[in-house]
């Protein structure tokens, strides 16, 4: 049998491993994936999702069907489970339709998010070239949260002295020490500093925001922990901060409050997202505040243009916004490539 099979671990043992450059080559795969979708969104047929007979487990199966990219995501999820969602992503040949190979999901789903958000941010790195500690604050202490932040850190190397990671838990801290041992296990690792606060601490998290010029949203919740009086809060520290929301994949969720999304509807800047198509129907935040595709822009858009940027009415801050709510091609994308190392090896 010739297939191959890459586990949740090796994906992880891999990316933690590997140095700045190669984060940035998946960054660019990424980004010409997503160019790929936006010229033709037909590429992504409409998903699948069933519940089984019981009824007591649900599945999505979500398919791509490209000239460069072709394969499906499974995804099953489970309350009873402990295991959130759990499945497989199958790679194929375009043109013969044959098993190129298999990867566990869950951290490929982490990574392509991570590296998805930071496509706007790698294209807005000249906007901290003056920054000598970089303030970034994650909503969230899990997955998602945790592979963010590693790769902010990554995408800064070079580009600045410190790195300031401030953590905002729902429930839990993040167990720091994995992160902390990759971070600086590797050659040129600014100096990082890390702290915690539990989002009911609402002063430290009003500080955090008003202070970060790098901030992710990795929460999926119903009352928005984001709120733009606090984004706009004059700082000494911070001139631009730029935002990625990854949390809120439902229309009955919201990461950011409704002032945020009329601030920039109010000044016509338009709002990065992965999908013109998905997003506005599936984050909470663009449906209840009827965010159109006019006022919006794909990451597959952004190649030779400059990336948005709204200006705070009450402060000199100024704010990049991207929403992502994730796309099969991603998946494809990050695991065809890493299908494609293993097999060189």
């Amino acid at each position: 049998m010739n297939e191959v099979i890459i586990t949740d671990r090796e994906v992880s043992e891999f990316f933690l491993a590997a140095d700045r450059r190669t984060h940035l080559e998946f960054l660019q795969e990424l980004e010409f994936a997503l160019q790929r979708y936006s010229t033709n969104p037909s590429i992504i047929p409409a998903r699948i999702k069933a519940h089984t007979p019981s009824g007591s487990t649900v599945h999505l199966y979500m398919p791509v069907i490209d000239d460069v990219y072709s394969g499906v995501k499974t995804l099953g999820y489970n309350t009873n489970s402990n295991m959130g969602f759990v499945g497989s992503i199958n790679v194929t040949d375009a043109d013969s339709g044959a098993l190129f190979g298999t990867l566990e999901a869950k951290q490929v789903t982490g990574i392509r998010t991570a590296l998805t958000s930071c496509i706007g941010l790698f294209r807005q790195l000249n906007k901290f070239e003056n920054v000598m500690q970089v303030n970034c604050t994650v909503f969230g202490g899990g997955l998602q949260a945790f592979w963010h932040v590693f790769f902010a850190v990554q995408l800064f190397k070079g580009h600045c002295d410190a790195f300031k990671i401030n953590i905002l838990y729902r429930r839990n801290p993040m167990d720091l020490d994995p992160l902390l041992k990759a971070i600086n296990s590797q050659e040129a690792a600014p100096e990082v500093v890390t702290a915690q606060f539990a989002l009911s601490d609402r002063a430290n998290v009003r500080k955090c925001v008003a202070n970060s010029h790098v901030i992710f949203g990795c929460i999926p919740s119903e009352i928005p922990s984001l709120q733009f009086e606090d984004l706009a809060v004059p700082s000494t520290e911070v001139e631009h901060v730029y935002v990625s929301l990854i949390g809120s994949y439902q229309p009955h969720m919201h990461e950011c409050d409704s002032e945020t999304i009329a601030q920039f509807k109010g000044q016509g800047t338009p709002i990065i997202v992965d999908s013109k198509e998905h997003t506005p129907l599936e984050s909470g935040e663009l449906y209840d505040n009827r965010v159109y595709r006019e006022q919006l822009v794909e990451i597959g858009e952004l190649a030779g243009s400059t990336v948005p940027i709204l200006k705070c009415p009450t402060s000199e801050k100024t704010v990049t916004l991207c929403k992502i709510v994730g796309l099969a091609i991603m998946d494809i994308c990050v695991s065809k490539r890493l299908l494609e190392i293993s097999s060189s090896l």
